[in-house]
């Protein structure tokens, strides 16, 4: 998306016949996003020229702050893009973009822990940003901190229920976390992976073999009663162990051979 952004974006700014026709509001937003663009992308000196024009036009601007310390950022001058980020947040204490960019300074020179910080602290005052609990989860995976890991795809759950995506990594999570004595977690994660599947119609290759671990873990691990799934469980299995097994015969047929001999599906 950026590549085309950065390429049609800069056409536009460059054909004064096309660029009389927007609107001196359109026109300087195209400029901001292009340089967004173009930062993306790495085309520094572009991106450069743009943010230098901005600057001109809109020397007060905090916006435009914003972009000089994304180009300080490219530029790998992270000690200039805090000074910026921290010039807006004396104007601005709660300015979204500058809590964010922060974080991202601390990530891009090592210091995970400073960046949990900061992220922590943003997300105190933008609860539901979404994206911002899926980079803490990654960060306290980067840690090993499987625990706090859970916690933010909990909560990024919780804003957005419809997202396939962190139903995954959290009944993934919930796999890794489990062992002999915390069978519940895998009739937890279970559950999320039905979600899954719910969510994708079915599609979700992922989950499937999520459903299907999770079920050889607590037959394998299980004692006694602890190593029965419920009704529901044994017909997911069922129904997991058929789909995988008939569309690798359709289209694999090795790998239908190989899903059989791990044993971990079922013919019931």
């Amino acid at each position: 998306m950026s590549e085309q952004v950065a390429k049609h974006g800069k056409s536009l700014i460059q054909n004064s016949k096309r660029n009389r026709q927007l609107s001196e509001e359109e026109n300087w937003l195209v400029h901001e996003q292009v340089c967004y663009a173009l930062l993306d992308t790495g085309d520094i000196d572009e991106a450069k020229e743009i943010v230098e024009k901005l600057s001109l036009r809109f020397p007060k601007s905090l916006r435009v702050f914003l972009l000089q310390g994304a180009l300080c950022e490219c530029c790998e001058d992270y000690g200039k893009a805090q000074e910026v980020y921290e010039r807006i947040l004396q104007e601005n204490e709660a300015h979204q973009g500058a809590m964010k960019r922060q974080c991202c300074v601390a990530k891009a020179q090592g210091d995970t822990e400073k960046a949990i910080g900061m992220l922590k602290k943003y997300l105190d005052v933008f609860m539901t940003d979404v994206e911002a609990w899926e980079e803490l989860a990654s960060l306290y995976l980067s840690m090993q901190m499987t625990k706090q890991a859970a916690f933010c795809y909990e909560e990024a759950i919780l804003i957005q229920p419809q997202n396939p995506t962190n139903h995954l990594k959290y009944a993934d999570l919930l796999y890794v976390l489990s062992n002999a004595s915390t069978l519940h977690l895998l009739h937890q994660a279970i559950g999320y992976y039905s979600v899954v599947l719910d969510l994708t119609n079915g599609t979700s290759v992922h989950a499937k073999y999520g459903v299907l671990s999770c079920c050889d873990a607590i037959k394998s691990q299980g004692r006694g009663a602890s190593a029965k799934l419920t009704e529901d469980e044994e017909k997911l299995l069922s129904k997991v162990s058929r789909e995988l097994t008939t569309s690798y015969e359709e289209r694999s047929p090795q790998l239908a051979v190989h899903l059989k001999a791990t044993g971990i599906t079922t013919t019931t």
